[in-house]
């Protein structure tokens, strides 16, 4: 079994440095390189999580010993693969379910939409779980049951008594977004993203971050329309309607939340091509605290979600599932806020 010696050797970094990446250690001072570097070596030597080893081995075990065959999971995903690149959040979470299943011994097939809306798989394998990123349509999680009943749903939770899922704490994330800029003496904050997005079921409904943070200003007697940027989660609508912004105001927010940081790039963009720089002019903090919110020019504060837990968890849940804990849970994920100086303290 490979240990974290053998993935140090290979990385040519220390064994405590591989240990902090692999638990995603944010607060560890090193290139976005030298981390994806180090988890490819990992996967590459087999090495065993912590939670493979110590949560969930012998349910895993028992279950591919009754097993002639490897295990095999069907992963589906609410995007389209044009839709993920213009949504870093989902293709690395993606990537970090493959790898988890990878590091448990178990195989990974994709599931695709066919012409008429339903998820379907390009092989002839036997599917002995599927887990579902996103948020899926009735007629699309009725798909996923001719596969296989051992389905576990991460980013929705479309039913709660029938489905395991894992879901984000949006609640705690806003209030940790909302702190800190108080904490830095702004109380006029914009919303930039999406006001509606689809639930468990794929119902229009008020996005969870608009929610949340419609709810703190309204509390506070600060909440204004004119506070609010509605935009898809893409680079081009954040960049259009902040764009619009700037033409109508001659000057971007004073404080700003980014509900994606797949539109954090287009609203970024915009505001440096109208000469205005951030955090001098504007102070933004981002959720889902991808590659992007860590390399922009400057660095962005950012919500981490914490995907490798995601992963994690969605793994337990179909060990669960194998095993005798039959009736299902919902997982809410903590998350934090990685603070990188994005926003400017200001005197009021």
């Amino acid at each position: 079994m490979a240990t974290l010696k053998d993935i140090a050797e290979r990385a040519g970094v220390s064994q405590g440095t591989v240990s902090r990446i692999l638990n995603e250690d944010r607060s560890l001072n090193v290139s976005a390189e030298t981390r994806e570097n180090v988890k490819r070596i990992a996967i590459e030597l087999g090495y065993k999580s912590a939670f493979q080893r110590h949560r969930g081995v012998e349910a895993v075990t028992a279950f591919n010993t009754e097993q002639s065959r490897s295990v095999v999971i069907g992963i589906a995903q609410m995007y389209d693969l044009t839709q993920l690149q213009d949504d870093l959040y989902y293709m690395m979470l993606k990537n970090m379910v493959d790898a988890e299943c990878f590091n448990n011994g178990w195989n990974t097939v994709a599931l695709y939409r066919n012409r008429e809306g339903r998820f379907i798989q390009n092989s002839n394998a036997k599917l002995d779980g599927i887990i579902a990123i996103g948020r899926f349509s009735p007629e699309e999680i009725e798909s996923f049951g001719k596969y296989t009943g051992n389905i576990v749903f991460i980013d929705s939770s479309p039913d709660e008594m029938k489905y395991y899922s894992i879901v984000p704490n949006y609640h705690m994330a806003v209030r940790l977004v909302m702190s800190r800029f108080e904490e830095m003496g702004h109380k006029k904050v914009h919303y930039l993203g999406a006001l509606s997005t689809y639930n468990g079921v794929k119902q229009l409904r008020t996005d969870p971050r608009y929610y949340y943070y419609k709810n703190h200003m309204m509390h506070r007697n600060l909440f204004d329309e004119d506070l609010v940027l509605p935009c898809e989660m893409n680079f081009r609508s954040s960049y259009d309607i902040m764009n619009k912004y700037l033409d109508t105001h001659n000057a971007p927010p004073q404080a700003l939340f980014i509900a994606s940081d797949a539109a954090a790039v287009g609203a970024v963009q915009s505001i440096h091509e109208h000469g205005f720089k951030v955090p001098e002019d504007c102070s933004i903090i981002t959720y889902n605290n991808t590659a992007f919110s860590e390399g922009c020019n400057p660095p962005l504060d950012s919500v981490e979600l914490y995907l490798q837990e995601n992963a994690k968890e969605a793994a337990f849940a179909l060990m669960r599932l194998w095993g005798t804990q039959r009736l299902p849970r919902k997982t809410v994920i903590p998350c934090s806020l990685i603070v990188r100086g994005s926003v400017k303290k200001i005197e009021n």
